[in-house]
């Protein structure tokens, strides 16, 4: 007759007792290591240089379809998606995508094929 396991056992608390039993390090912990060791490089750079490390620029917070709106909306007349892929320099899959969703929720407006105009809300 073949055992039942216990109702609170299985493989993943099983291989996550065996990492703490052996002290190997887990994924969490290595990320966690790897940016320490970023922020110390930064750091010592900026001991080197005697320059303040600077933070990223808030253009480059943005999210992705919000730069493309940007872009569009630069364009009063409307924006082929050259123009768009040009300016934002995404890859054609990632940028028909957003304009998918852009035109979805009304944001933007289809001109014509492959031209699309901000949709301005009063």
């Amino acid at each position: 007759m073949v055992e039942k396991p216990e109702q609170g056992t299985n493989w993943e608390s099983f291989i996550k007792m065996l990492l703490i039993k052996l002290d190997i390090p887990t994924k969490e912990d290595l990320v966690f290591l790897n940016s320490r060791l970023d922020r110390l490089e930064q750091l010592l750079n900026q001991k080197k240089t005697g320059k303040p490390v600077q933070a990223k620029p808030a253009e480059s917070r943005k999210s992705a379809s919000s730069i493309v709106l940007e872009v569009i909306g630069n364009h009063p007349k409307g924006a082929d998606f050259k123009i768009i892929q040009t300016a934002t320099g995404f890859n054609e899959k990632k940028l028909r995508n957003i304009i998918f969703r852009l035109d979805k929720i009304k944001k933007i407006k289809r001109v014509k094929r492959g031209s699309y105009q901000k949709i301005e809300r009063n």
